[in-house]
């Protein structure tokens, strides 16, 4: 017969195997969308870089070949996701997440575009659903087991950002809406059918992805978006529900709509950079329903790459390569390091960044601390040329990279 001591004790393993696993489920998420589950940016896994030696390289799990573009990897329930071009068709891939095992594919016809060619946005995927946003307007929800086409719909002309740029935001799905940032407040789509629901009004979008609002008693979703005579930017709040509008930012200066990088949001806080025209950044925060301005400056100003938050300081890669650290309170900027490219971009897990060089496509892991820059590993993960505008994505102990020619690489970090 077990004793007391021994009855106790068994209790408090599977109490602790039950903690144990709650952690492992709380910190090994799906990254589902452009910049992860939140749109952040951050990733919750923890202890991802043991199996990475100082003096060794990270073994790649898998590499593909997926055509032309800028769409980042989506990982959810153990497939990977991704969109290329080759030239004549775009094309949604569907593999393996382990081992790149292709387990189906779907094209449709697209033309090219002046600047960089390829689809731009990063498929969302949701309730065994993926969402997909071609180059040139063309919205899909395909099913994410076998590729079957559920609906489609080809958006307005109008809405193109720019004939140069193309169609470039990620779906955000809230509720039982599908949102996209053009018109003058964004556009809602029914994720079932594709039909509009609200927001048709035809008007030029602007370059950045939606990103989801909550602070008190405010949910909603923020976005970029350009005036008529696209001579500014601003950041404008609004119900995905109704499309009521709950907040509006005053004119933000920049040419063509071209703010590229998404907004950061933390809490009644909103974090906007631009620098194609007007190289500028600058946090708001949201009261009594007014958006005021906190802090703004010229020493930052990004263009591609995106922005991430950890505690009360902001990492990002500047237009000219740098990356900055900048105080999140008060816009000072505590260190820079020269070195990522143009076109360099980041994101980051348990205290380090993952940042991936613009021209050369290196990924660098380094230390997230103002105190400093402090390069804790390099890899060349590209076997052919390594221009990318894409960000890395971490999950599941595996790291996804992509160049803009298409080259797909994971790297497995389980030590398995």
């Amino acid at each position: 017969m077990m004793s007391r001591l021994q009855h106790y004790g068994a209790c408090f393993g599977l109490v602790l195997l039950l903690v144990q696993l709650t952690a492992l489920r709380a910190t090994a998420e799906d990254w589902n969308q452009w910049r992860g589950p939140r749109r952040d940016g951050v990733s919750l896994e923890r202890n991802w870089l043991a199996q990475w030696g100082e003096q060794q390289a990270p073994r790649v799990a898998w590499r593909a070949n997926v055509g032309r573009g800028h769409s980042a990897v989506s990982v959810s329930q153990g497939r990977a996701y991704t969109l290329g071009w080759d030239g004549e068709q775009d094309t949604v891939y569907c593999f393996d997440a382990a081992t790149g095992e292709p387990l189906w594919k779907q094209s449709y016809p697209s033309k090219t575009i002046v600047q960089w060619p390829g689809p731009r946005a990063t498929p969302t995927v949701e309730n065994g659903v993926v969402y997909t946003l071609g180059q040139w307007g063309q919205l899909y929800a395909w099913d994410a087991k076998t590729g079957q086409r559920k609906w489609s719909r080809q958006l307005r002309e109008s809405y193109n950002p720019d004939i140069d740029y193309g169609f470039a935001w990620s779906p955000l799905i809230v509720g039982q809406h599908l949102l996209l940032s053009c018109g003058s407040r964004g556009l809602a789509i029914d994720k079932a059918s594709g039909e509009i629901v609200w927001g048709d009004d035809g008007k030029f979008g602007a370059c950045a992805s939606p990103v989801p609002f909550a602070h008190g008693n405010v949910r909603g979703v923020v976005m970029v978006v350009t005036p008529d005579d696209r001579e500014a930017v601003q950041i404008v709040g609004v119900d995905p529900a109704t499309g009521r509008e709950l907040f509006r930012s005053p004119p933000w200066p920049e040419k063509w709509g071209a703010a590229c990088v998404d907004l950061l949001v933390s809490q009644n806080q909103i974090f906007i950079t631009t620098a194609e025209q007007f190289r500028r950044c600058g946090r708001f925060s949201l009261v009594a329903g007014q958006l005021n301005e906190d802090w703004s400056h010229q020493r930052f100003a990004g263009y591609t790459g995106a922005a991430v938050l950890l505690g009360d300081h902001l990492y990002s890669v500047d237009a000219r390569g740098i990356l900055k650290c900048l105080d999140w309170k008060t816009g000072d900027e505590k260190w820079a390091q020269r070195g990522f490219d143009d076109r360099g971009t980041l994101s980051a897990a348990d205290g380090k960044l993952l940042i991936q060089c613009g021209a050369s496509g290196d990924l660098v892991i380094a230390a997230a601390s103002p105190e400093g820059y402090q390069e804790l590993r390099r890899h060349k993960v590209f076997a052919e040329r390594g221009e990318t505008f894409t960000t890395p994505v971490l999950t599941q102990q595996r790291i996804y990279c992509r160049s803009y020619d298409g080259e797909t690489v994971c790297l497995d970090l389980t030590g398995k």
